[in-house]
């Protein structure tokens, strides 16, 4: 039955950047990785592996919410490693170059390469290349929806999301080919991956996977019997290079890169040395990350197990291009993200308002107690502003009286000026800016020479004839008139 020491169970409570937890169901065991990853570091905190025989999903989920219940409530992501053996894998040629009409077309025909209907499927794929300019070769990758569905279902009763599902051979492909820099190279290099009950082979090619296998032989059956399962391991690398070489996929590796679980990894070095015709190198994967000294002690405790392909796929997850979320989680992940956008930029936006409003207040405020103090401060210079201001306006009331004074006189002595001696003057009107003349002459053109005459004048201006009549007067005629016009004080 399953056992633990809480006490051991050791996960940082503190977040730097970014804490990701992956969960692998394999077989029997649920392999668990922590990983703290920050702009300047990535660090291996914590690694578990669980003995699930027996166990029912329920009691899977209270274990796992034991484990890593430490981390409940943090910015924590979880991802799900799909082994392996839990997918269905086929190179296939598409008639397109289209993204969008591969997808169309794999959706299509994924049904056919598995014993499971179009709905029981989760279907994604690597695209390896371009082939006779319109064909797209790619790596298409099925897995059962009940298997990831079951997975997703045990974190959520643990009380976490599942956030990914990304497949193990993937991020082992991509770790290895960033460690050792393969993606510029042009000849496929051969991964052998040795973990406790399962071997995964995978062919790389400029950093993408383009073929893998998962062989069902593991450090457990080469250790407890060695003679038997040399050959059969042998043999099933052959056979899974025939595989790769009866596709058409590329050319043949000229190196295989061998990791894995550290008990008995130099055995198997040696073992591929004398059988295979290909160069051997071994990558042991603790060298190759920073671990804890808990990480560290677990890897010592279980040797025959390797968590290469739980680290690797965390640490790669950004470069992944496989997902084997379902659908319908993808798109409640779409929606859950967007809503959490549109809360932040309503936050950022109401933040940025009130900010606004507070500096705006404060500002407000400040020229308010400024203005105060000027106020207090001048207020007697504004007592005598204002005495000096009613002085003025009684000074210059006097000042335009003064200056207006006797200007009625000036008009009238002008207005007599112009009059000539055939002209009679009955009536004058004036109220200070307008003036209406009456009277008579002896002829017409007497009249417009005195309009003339008012015209030129520097105290006239807009002159007109209102109107003129003739009379007959006994044996004499004259023309009754008025004339009206603007008066205007003459600029000195």
């Amino acid at each position: 039955m399953f056992k633990m020491d809480i006490d051991k169970i050791k996960f940082l409570s503190g977040l730097t950047n970014q804490e990701v937890v992956g969960v692998n169901f394999n077989g029997n065991n649920l392999k668990i990785s922590h990983v703290k990853i920050s702009s300047n570091k990535k660090e291996v905190v914590n690694l578990l592996n669980l003995d699930t025989t027996g166990l029912s999903d329920i009691d899977i989920a209270k274990n796992v919410q034991i484990a890593i219940g430490a981390l409940k409530g943090k910015k924590v992501e979880i991802v799900d490693v799909v082994p392996t053996q839990l997918v269905i894998t086929k190179n296939i040629e598409i008639p397109s170059i289209e993204k969008k009409e591969i997808k169309e077309i794999l959706n299509l025909q994924a049904g056919r390469h598995t014993p499971y209907s179009r709905e029981e499927i989760i279907v994604d794929y690597v695209e390896i290349g371009t082939y006779k300019h319109s064909y797209t070769k790619v790596l298409l990758v099925i897995v059962a929806r009940s298997v990831v569905k079951r997975h997703y279902e045990i974190l959520d009763r643990a009380g976490f999301k599942l956030k990914r599902a990304l497949l193990a051979s993937e991020g082992l492909a991509l770790a290895v080919s960033k460690i050792l820099r393969l993606e510029t190279e042009n000849v496929p290099v051969n991964i052998l991956h040795v973990d406790e009950n399962f071997t995964d082979f995978s062919i790389v090619l400029r950093g993408k996977m383009i073929f893998i296998r998962s062989i069902p032989i593991g450090t457990a059956q080469l250790k407890n019997e060695k003679e038997v399962y040399q050959i059969k391991f042998v043999d099933e690398l052959k056979r899974s290079l025939e595989a790769y070489l009866g596709g058409d996929i590329e050319i043949s590796p000229n190196m295989l890169i061998l990791t894995g679980a550290e008990d008995g990894l130099k055995d198997i070095e040696s073992l591929l040395n004398n059988t295979m015709h290909l160069s051997i190198k071994a990558l042991p994967y603790t060298n190759i990350y920073n671990f804890s000294e808990l990480a560290r002690g677990t890897i010592f405790k279980t040797r025959q197990m390797s968590f290469f392909d739980v680290i690797a796929p965390i640490l790669n997850c950004q470069d992944m291009k496989i997902d084997l979320i379902p659908e319908e989680a993808r798109v409640r992940r779409s929606i859950e993200e967007r809503g959490k956008d549109l809360i932040k930029t309503g936050v950022f936006i109401l933040t940025i308002f009130i900010v606004t409003f507070f500096i705006l207040a404060s500002k407000i405020y400040f020229k308010g107690v400024q203005l105060n103090k000027l106020d207090s401060k001048y207020s007697a210079i504004n007592q005598e502003a204002q005495k000096l201001e009613k002085d003025l306006l009684k000074a210059g009331l006097v000042k335009s009286y003064l200056v207006n004074r006797g200007y009625s006189l000036e008009v009238l002595t002008e207005l007599h000026s112009l009059v000539s001696e055939d002209i009679e003057l009955t009536e004058i009107r004036y109220d200070g800016d307008k003036i209406s003349v009456k009277g008579s002459a002896d002829t017409m053109s007497s009249v417009f020479s005195f309009v003339d005459r008012m015209e030129k004048s520097k105290y006239f201006k807009e002159v007109k004839t209102r109107y003129t009549a003739k009379r007959k007067e006994g044996v004499r005629d004259y023309t009754d008139f008025e004339i009206v016009a603007l008066t205007e004080r003459p600029q000195d």
